[in-house]
């Protein structure tokens, strides 16, 4: 039985994992998908402090006070950033990491550092107009390809703001990586800044590498796909 922790993207929360999670717990395994402070049913507690220190205490602290061990780390979109400290933090518990369409930093990376400029001013701008001046409005379903009407009335329903301090806040990391990594790339979104992940990791051997045909909201469009690959994953990480 693994320990799987799955943690959502930009302006979401933990609700995107419900069908995900049904599938990894009917397979017999333990799953936490919690919502990042700020964010989906924790929205009322977003500040203009809340940054990716922040969200990777939230996710570093699920794994410490469940005191979780064969953990399968999963992240998604900027949620690459959070699992990424959070690995980091918690390396002995750590058996698989996977990046699930998501950011991959290196020490001292922010998401913006990993954005074009044009990116970068837009979240500046947004948050400027929209945001007063430190939350960031999510795009709409149909930015991220989602097609289903269910999928995109729920996600648009759900979505909320996101603090731009996580996205300035370089993530600090102090020990190597987990032996066992993956990535699993959303080809049907593009063009995207996670396809230069996705290229890199197809490259390098030391890197388990997967593809499905979707748009980015993928646990969203295609659950069974998503449940079916982490499964598969972490069983190549060494975990039953």
């Amino acid at each position: 039985m693994a320990n799987f922790v799955l943690v959502h993207g930009m302006g979401a929360g933990g609700w995107q994992w419900r069908d995900v999670a049904d599938q990894l717990r009917g397979a017999g395994h333990e799953v936490y998908a919690p919502t990042l402070t700020g964010l989906g049913e924790r929205a009322h507690l977003l500040t203009p402090e809340t940054d990716l220190e922040t969200h990777i205490s939230d996710v570093s602290s699920v794994i410490e006070c469940e005191e979780l061990t064969d953990v399968v780390l999963v992240g998604h979109s900027y949620g690459g950033m959070v699992v990424t400290g959070a690995a980091d933090r918690q390396f002995s518990s750590i058996a698989t990491l996977i990046y699930l369409d998501a950011f991959l930093p290196e020490n001292g990376q922010s998401v913006m550092d990993l954005q074009p400029p044009d990116r970068i001013d837009y979240y500046n701008e947004i948050a400027k107009e929209k945001g007063d001046g430190w939350r960031i409005p999510t795009p709409p379903a149909e930015f991220w390809k989602l097609t289903d009407p269910e999928d995109i009335a729920q996600f648009d329903r759900l979505k909320v703001d996101h603090p731009l301090a996580a996205l300035k806040q370089p993530v600090q990391l102090q020990n190597p990586r987990p032996k066992n990594r993956a990535f699993v790339w959303a080809s049907g979104f593009t063009p995207s800044p996670f396809e230069k992940f996705a290229a890199a990791c197809r490259e390098d051997d030391s890197w388990l590498y997967r593809e499905i045909d979707s748009g980015h909201q993928m646990m969203m469009s295609h659950p069974l796909e998503v449940a079916d690959i982490v499964l598969e994953l972490s069983h190549l990480g060494g975990v039953t």
